[in-house]
């Protein structure tokens, strides 16, 4: 028997979901949070549990799901990734930090974590009684994402965000379509937990399909080939999808893909 406690971040945070994963005799997080607050907040809804940190699960090369390391994880509790995953976290996080600490100051942590126990697609792990299965999926969302299943639940991270703008900026859409492609079928009735939204089923996957389908219509028309958008033609870009997906948050993510995607369209 197993219980999951979700943690979500207000907007500031991305409005990220980190899942406890409360067994008997331990828990399991999934995904870490970004901001100090927040993941001060997420360590104190874990110690409230009363039960010790069995081990990690970090879906992809996102602060938002790797920020947190340092503070939740203690240097003997197992952070578990794909191989692509971790690597891409050590490639990027001081980057990260340099580009987003002058943005968020103390809320930004001055350290991070690389997951040091490495999976392969289809590889369980065994912690408090329960089993994760972790896939790879490879470029999608991030430059480096994957999947974990628990029985009939998928913690998807963000392969599909449910009721919010999508991040793009790392240029992959077109992997991404056709990671989602072949998800469906997989993940058929799972319920999915994905890193921003609520709980759903897969037609969120489908919703996330037409979303960027859309964007990527709607950039390729603005950008007729150029590598990027001028400030007008992301305004624009940003009403068309804000109307696409009316009053969901995160639209400031729509204009900070747009130069990414046309990129990827134009090459």
């Amino acid at each position: 028997m197993h219980r999951i406690h979700t943690y979500t971040a207000a907007e500031a945070g991305l409005l990220v979901n980190s899942y406890l994963v409360e067994a008997d005799d331990g828990v399991v997080l999934v995904d870490a949070n970004l901001l100090q607050s927040d993941i001060d907040a997420l360590d104190a809804r874990l110690t409230a549990l009363r039960k010790p940190l069995l081990g990690v699960f970090v879906t992809h090369a996102h602060p938002d799901h790797f920020n947190g390391l340092p503070t939740l994880a203690a240097d003997d509790v197992p952070v578990f990734a794909a191989k692509d995953v971790a690597d891409t976290i050590a490639a990027i996080a001081d980057a990260k930090r340099e580009q987003w600490q002058p943005v968020y100051g103390a809320e930004w942590p001055a350290t991070h974590r690389v997951p040091d126990s490495l999976l392969t697609d289809g590889e369980s792990v065994d912690l408090g009684g329960l089993r994760f299965t972790l896939h790879a999926v490879g470029a999608a969302e991030s430059h480096a994402d994957s999947y974990l299943t628990l029985g009939d639940t998928a913690f998807i991270g963000d392969l599909a965000f449910h009721g919010t703008h999508p991040y793009t900026a790392d240029g992959h859409t077109g992997a991404w379509l056709a990671a989602l492609d072949g998800l469906a079928d997989r993940l058929a009735g799972h319920t999915l937990r994905p890193g921003h939204g609520a709980p759903g089923d897969v037609r969120m996957l489908a919703d996330q399909r037409r979303y960027l389908m859309m964007y990527r219509e709607v950039v390729r028309r603005l950008a007729a080939g150029a590598p990027a958008l001028t400030d007008g033609q992301k305004a624009e870009l940003t009403d068309v999808m804000t109307a696409f997906l009316p009053d969901a948050p995160l639209s400031w993510m729509i204009a900070l893909g747009a130069d990414a995607v046309a990129a990827e369209l134009a090459g």
